[in-house]
């Protein structure tokens, strides 16, 4: 990952200000975006899984952004920018969890601190954001990526001493309840010789147009690996992007074809071919920010059904 001169926004210790002015009053929807018509319900153990929509999220600075794409042909409809005030700066993670929320994770330049935060029921209308902050991550591990596998665990990149070279690298798995506040984690392999250097954010595969959480997709400033997040091991398959990568299941567009998206440092989203890794042409740019390059974030969506290539002990 390039570090840039400008920084971004970070979550902060303490409790959120969803009803910040400013930022808020800067917030509205672009190019077009028009909210879904049903939100995914809240979580809760009592009822059915949360509707799945053909869309993806990232957050930079002050923003949490919504991306709607076409069922017919997964292009772009819009770019949805919410307010999301309060923040220090730094990277975001971000992953869904299966009841449709997001769990973000800001890697603070204040003081190289990894501050997560979680957004129960994410606005697609433009309206504020309401999160809850959950701490940060123990013994002063740094996080570049977020991750949710197919059967709902939750996976952490560790980016060991810096966040430009595999010195440390490992994949990290939370033991406990995150949304409690519970960071506590095992190790599920040690990265510093894999083939990619510096993990930015970490995506399903796919493979014969299904969906897989292991061997997946990762991302290291453009260059797309195909990669076994187990053992390390791996092959660039094409470059395009920068820090955002994120595969969706063929359940979500008409055509039933599975898609792998990659997202700019500036903000743009591309299609990426699995057959030739090929890019297509920009299919939309994302609202400026504050600060900072508008693209400086991992991409999330919604994981459909997969049988887990990891195993757990």
């Amino acid at each position: 990952m390039r570090c840039f001169p400008l920084l971004f926004l970070v979550l902060a210790c303490g409790p959120s200000d969803s009803g910040g002015q400013g930022a808020a009053d800067a917030m509205s929807v672009y190019d077009g975006a028009q909210p879904a018509d049903a939100a995914p319900p809240a979580a809760d153990a009592t009822l059915p899984p949360a509707t799945q929509f053909a869309e993806l999220w990232y957050s930079v600075a002050d923003t949490l952004v919504y991306i709607k794409l076409s069922e017919s042909d997964g292009t772009v409809v819009g770019f949805t920018g919410a307010a999301m005030p309060g923040k220090a700066l730094g990277h975001n993670s971000l992953t869904m969890l299966d009841d449709g929320s997001l769990l973000g994770a800001r890697l603070s330049q204040a003081d190289d601190l990894t501050y997560f935060y979680h957004i129960e029921n994410p606005p697609r209308d433009g309206s504020d954001v309401v999160s809850t902050e959950l701490g940060a991550m123990p013994k002063g591990i740094m996080l570049e990526a977020l991750y949710t596998d197919c059967d709902g665990r939750l996976y952490g990149m560790d980016t060991g001493v810096n966040d430009t070279s595999a010195q440390g690298n490992r994949l990290l798995r939370f033991a406990g309840n995150v949304l409690s506040g519970d960071l506590q984690y095992v190790v599920v392999s040690d990265l510093s010789s894999a083939v990619v250097a510096d993990i930015d954010d970490m995506a399903p595969g796919i493979s014969d147009n299904e969906i897989t959480d292991n061997p997946g997709f990762a991302i290291d400033t453009g260059a797309v690996y195909d990669f076994a997040y187990d053992t390390g091991t791996g092959v660039q398959k094409g470059s395009g992007g920068s820090f955002g990568i994120h595969a969706l299941g063929g359940s979500l567009f008409d055509d039933e074809l599975a898609r792998l998206y990659v997202f700019s440092e500036a903000g743009e989203l591309f299609e990426m071919s699995t057959s030739d890794f090929s890019l297509s042409a920009v299919l939309g740019t994302g609202p400026s920010v504050s600060e900072g390059q508008p693209g400086w974030s991992g991409l999330a969506g919604p994981l459909t059904d997969c049988d887990s290539g990891f195993e757990v002990d």
